[in-house]
């Protein structure tokens, strides 16, 4: 198989890990930021290493405005997520969106430069409470998303697509872990569903849990450790690189080091879709991934349950034992599945179908997507907060 190539993007040797309680000073306006707990991970690409396991921390911060202070107010002016920014081409990439679409659903920079360190800088970035919509998914929704409840959540991230593509810019890693919630219970409760872009996505999920000293210092500290969530390995492709192994054909197959198109980010917006629908996507390799959207192609519908349609596929394809026995239980199966109710709706099947056309221009555009019926009825963010925020019976990952 063809692979596609990808030009790493070294980053200067070390990595960013202040210890909780740090004090950051804004200069300009003199806003005082203090970290108060770490809420996800940024993974880098160091110099002369391939260690995928090099992070640096995302940090949630209170902060302190110049005139609040005056106040002698004890309660902070509000919060703040900071994360640490490396040069690159995402930032003037994030500079040019905040500065031409500022209130939009896009999560923009709300302060460039809080903190410098090596070269780099902290920057703040709005809090979202609840993390991104993955993180969601693993801590409560095991089986995915209310189906009413993934139009609420992909209309809110399709409106700050559409905002990104009617300015010309390629948002090339959609998907769910890229979609973040903020619940604000003061003064009025509000849901927040934003876009993360370019310097402002980070991975909020945890899957793998962070193990943190306290006397963590500035700079590169061994004793924060990512902690595996299978000890004895686990085969399949990492959700926060979904972007790359599950891409469009066109680009993973590509010889150009950036292939990414209106049509691609469609693409992904369909296997966001997926990943809403089943809660993951628990894929083994780019084979399986293909083999996967092509049956659902064939069939027309989306399964009841991912894994039975991956386990046919590793059945079909010699894996595993008792392949005879196997293959008549999903013989029977898919004669209930015929005559069994449909657990997803025709308008959501027809869009995830119409996103993961093999053909970039059959593909439709993020407008078109906002005009179908799937979307125009969409209920409001109230009943995302009631379904989802205030579900009283979580599902966390088996």
């Amino acid at each position: 198989m063809a692979a596609r190539r990808c030009v790493p993007r070294f980053m200067p040797e070390f990595t960013y890990h202040p210890r909780l309680g740090s004090v950051f000073i804004e200069r300009n306006t003199g806003t005082k930021y203090v970290l108060l707990e770490i809420i996800g991970i940024n993974y880098v690409q160091l110099l002369h290493t391939q260690n995928h396991n090099t992070f640096d921390l995302i940090y949630k911060a209170c902060y302190y405005t110049y005139d609040w202070i005056d106040n002698d107010s004890f309660l902070p002016s509000g919060y703040a997520t900071v994360k640490f920014i490396r040069p690159g081409k995402e930032v003037p990439r994030s500079m040019e969106a905040g500065n031409s679409i500022p209130n939009s659903n896009i999560i923009n920079v709300e302060k460039w430069v809080i903190q410098k360190f090596q070269g780099a800088f902290c920057v703040a970035l709005p809090y979202m409470s609840e993390g991104s919509l993955r993180y969601i998914l693993s801590i409560r929704f095991n089986n995915g998303l209310p189906e009413d409840c993934i139009a609420i959540a992909l209309k809110q991230a399709l409106l700050g697509l559409f905002d990104l593509h009617d300015l010309g810019l390629i948002h090339k890693c959609f998907s769910a872990g890229n979609i973040y919630v903020n619940f604000k219970q003061t003064p009025i409760s509000k849901v927040e569903i934003k876009l993360g872009f370019a310097a402002t996505i980070y991975d909020s999920e945890l899957e793998s849990p962070i193990s943190v000293s306290h006397q963590t210092e500035l700079g590169t500290d061994p004793t924060i450790t990512i902690l595996p969530k299978y000890p004895g390995g686990h085969p399949n492709l990492e959700l926060r690189e979904l972007y790359k192994w599950a891409a469009a054909p066109e680009v993973f197959y590509s010889q150009c080091d950036d292939a990414c198109t209106v049509h691609s980010d469609i693409w992904l917006v369909g296997v966001a879709a997926l990943e809403l629908a089943y809660g993951n996507l628990r894929i083994s390799n780019r084979e399986e991934f293909e083999a996967m959207i092509k049956k659902i192609k064939r069939s027309r519908r989306l399964p009841d349950k991912l894994e039975d349609l991956l386990e046919e596929i590793n059945v079909e394809e010699g894996k595993g034992k008792g392949k005879m026995k196997k293959a008549v239980v999903y013989f029977n199966d898919k004669l209930k599945y015929v005559k069994g109710k449909r657990k997803f709706s025709k308008e959501f099947e027809e869009l995830v179908l119409d996103c993961l056309s093999s053909k970039e221009s059959k593909r439709p555009s993020v407008g078109d997507l906002l005009q179908r019926p799937f979307f125009q009825y969409a209920k409001n963010l109230q009943w995302f907060q009631r379904r989802v925020l205030y579900a009283k019976n979580p599902m966390p990952y088996c």
